[in-house]
């Protein structure tokens, strides 16, 4: 199932970074167009597919990921033009696919892959012209495939391989023309496929191969013309495909075949025209394909088959455990998890989707829209360090207008309101601040701050996520003597609690997780004001420069309610941020002074903090951290007035894009004493 699951996310969301079991998607071959995956080994931990390999003009190229080692090429045969993987055994240590060897023409050979001995080819049959492998068993000591047989005049046959014996045709069945194996099962004793059946004129024959036995037919449904098999259970006692059905006029139908009870029909859908069986759960109680439903004019939809329930549409099988579909959506299902409970697959528009009944939540979703929600859910550490941001940058931007004459003391309290909509960001934020300083002399300064950050941001399909925060802030503000220059060190820390709902769609109607992480943020910020550098009659100038490092850490948490909840693991962002600009003042009289701002700001991080986790019963996932704008710029015009020994100030700042918020509206009032 993991490798089921896998093979479709990557297959479908290539920008994403999902795993299974700690799998992530593994990017291009050195700068090629891509990387499909074919399978996953048993803990996700290695997987193997083929990619259009930069560094060989995009040729196809077999490749096999690990988290360690990244995405390697295996190479070619001989030097060869190009090679696919297929399959991986359990522990990840044997590929096996075809590739085109040089030596040969260029001609099509199965392969086996070990990291001792690189790419194998497994050779052809009797001088046959070409071999292709497509299963592996757990041991990686079987392949099977097919290969054209040289003795029989380069006609198909399947093949088994392993070390000892080589590679070995399994035969023919009744003299027929061809055979070819789909699959095997997890020791290597079973394989089936399918194979033209002699003693039937040639007509098509789903196989069951074991030592003992040989290739056996598994015969066809009430006189039928055709079958073929397409999975086998763990044991290999249950295969599952299809086969036309004599008794519905050659109809194709799904079948499930077992030594007692032989080639047995799952039936149709509504009396719908066909069916067919593309997967089987481990102990072959649970088979899973596509069928037309007769009471929906014959669309294709997928299916979930049990001895109890018959063969129900997916959709129907979740209606039957208390989901709410409002309509079917389904087309086919491709896999079965071991047990039975999950079922993959495509919807009619094309996207692949996840169908569950467990415990943990029970309903469908794609893949897509699983991708949206929890990369959305990315947004709590960005928010933090907004927030953290905005009182390092925004309430405390003006370290001069907190200045007192040297031996006095004041008190503040200050209010920022605004919006955060740059790029994906959608929503709204508050802080309020209350604090005090002292100037020690002339040349030292202190002050502490104490205040409260709130702010929310929309996400998609009702989610939301939605920050408070308390926050202190210490600064120290100095005079170089004898000069205008005014150097400062602020110090803050930031904790607080995140409300994060995360939304999708389950099954076409809205659903939600839920989750409330503790958040935390810790910022230095080194700053150097120029204090009017520059005037012209009453209008002054006072550049200045700084330089702010802040980390932002999410505790781990696991979401609850909804259909779909997710485990998220502990996330830390940092923030490096220049920050240069100019301070502008006019004074309109001895009371009231203009004041603009503008300034330019640089991130040096590239993006923000990936998120892993678990989707609660499924699989684990590594989203890359979201690119971030690294370059900017800010704009502020505002206002002081002067009451007694007081100051009303105010100014509304907006900026390009970036880190900082949007736009706000700072109000301030400051008494001396």
């Amino acid at each position: 199932m993991l490798k089921m699951i896998t093979a479709l996310l990557l297959a479908i969301l290539p920008a994403a970074a999902f795993s299974a079991d700690g799998f992530t998607y593994p990017g291009v071959l050195n700068g090629g167009v891509g990387s499909p995956a074919f399978d996953v080994n048993g803990d996700g931990s290695v997987l193997v597919g083929w990619g259009n390999d930069g560094a060989a003009g995009n040729a196809p190229r077999a490749f096999r990921w690990t988290q360690a080692g990244g995405l390697l090429s295996l190479g070619v045969l001989n030097g060869g033009t190009a090679s696919y993987a297929y399959d991986v055994n359990a522990d990840g240590s044997v590929a096996v696919g075809l590739a085109t060897d040089g030596a040969a023409g260029n001609q099509n050979r199965a392969f086996r892959w070990t990291q001792a001995g690189g790419m194998v080819s497994l050779g052809v049959l009797n001088g046959g012209n070409s071999s292709e492998a497509y299963g592996v068993s757990g041991d990686g000591g079987v392949v099977v495939g097919w290969a054209r047989d040289g003795a029989a005049g380069n006609a198909t046959r399947a093949f088994r391989w392993t070390q000892a014996g080589g590679i070995v045709s399994l035969g023919i069945l009744n003299g027929g023309a061809q055979s070819g194996a789909a699959a095997v099962n997890t020791d290597g004793s079973v394989v089936v496929g399918w194979a033209a059946d002699g003693a039937a004129g040639g007509a098509q024959r789903a196989f069951r191969w074991t030592q003992a036995g040989g290739l056996v037919s598994l015969g066809v449904l009430n006189g039928g013309a055709n079958s073929q098999g397409r999975g086998v259970n763990s044991d290999g006692n249950v295969v599952v495909g299809d086969a036309a059905d004599g008794a519905a006029g050659g109809a194709q139908r799904a079948f499930r075949w077992t030594q007692a009870g032989g080639l047995v029909s799952l039936g149709a859908m509504n009396g719908g025209s066909m069916s067919s069986a593309k997967g089987v759960s481990s102990d072959g109680s649970v088979v899973v394909g596509e069928a037309r439903d007769g009471a929906a004019g014959n669309t294709q939809r997928a299916f979930r088959w049990t001895q109890a329930g018959g063969l129900l549409s997916v959709e129907g099988w979740l209606r039957a455990n208390g989901v709410t579909v409002p309509a079917d959506i389904t087309n086919s299902a491709k896999g079965v998890s071991a047990d039975g409970s999950i079922v993959v697959g495509q919807l009619d528009s094309g996207p692949a989707f996840i169908a569950r009944v467990s415990p943990v939540g029970s309903g469908l979703i794609t893949l897509q829209e699983l991708q949206g929600s929890l990369s959305a859910n990315s947004a709590a550490p960005a928010q933090a360090a907004s927030l953290g941001g905005l009182a390092l940058h925004g309430a405390h931007s003006r370290p001069l207008a907190r200045r007192v004459d040297a031996g006095k003391s004041c008190v503040w309290t200050s209010g920022d309101l605004g919006r955060d909509d740059h790029g994906s960001r959608d929503g709204e934020f508050g802080l309020a601040e209350i604090g005090g300083c002292h100037r020690f002399n002339a040349v030292v300064q202190g002050s502490l701050s104490v205040g409260r950050v709130a702010s929310r941001q929309d996400l998609s399909e009702g989610g939301r996520s939605e920050v408070g925060a308390t926050y202190g802030m210490a600064e120290v503000l100095a005079n170089v003597p004898g000069t205008s220059l005014w150097p400062s060190l602020g110090l803050l820390y930031l904790g607080g609690e995140a409300d994060a709902r995360r939304g999708y769609l389950n099954a076409g109607a809205r659903d939600s997780s839920n989750g409330r992480p503790g958040i935390e943020t810790a910022a230095l910020r080194a700053r150097l004001d120029w204090e009017d550098a520059a005037r012209l009659g009453a209008a002054t100038i006072t550049p200045y420069g700084e330089v702010s490092f802040a980390r932002t850490r999410i505790v781990g948490y696991t979401e609850t309610g909804g259909s779909f909840p997710a485990r998220f693991d502990a996330r830390t962002e940092d923030a490096t941020e220049l920050h240069a600009g100019a301070d502008g003042g006019y004074k309109l009289s001895s009371r009231v002074k203009l004041l603009s701002r503008l300034e330019a700001a640089h991130r040096f991080e590239k993006s923000g903090a990936a998120t892993s986790g678990q989707v609660l019963g499924l699989f684990s996932f590594t989203l890359p951290g979201q690119e971030v704008k690294r370059d900017w710029l800010r704009g502020g015009a505002g206002v002081d007035v002067k009451f007694g020994d007081g100051i009303v100030s105010a100014m509304l700042n907006a900026t390009t894009q970036g880190a900082d918020p949007s736009y706000w509206l700072n109000l301030g009032y400051q008494l001396a004493f």
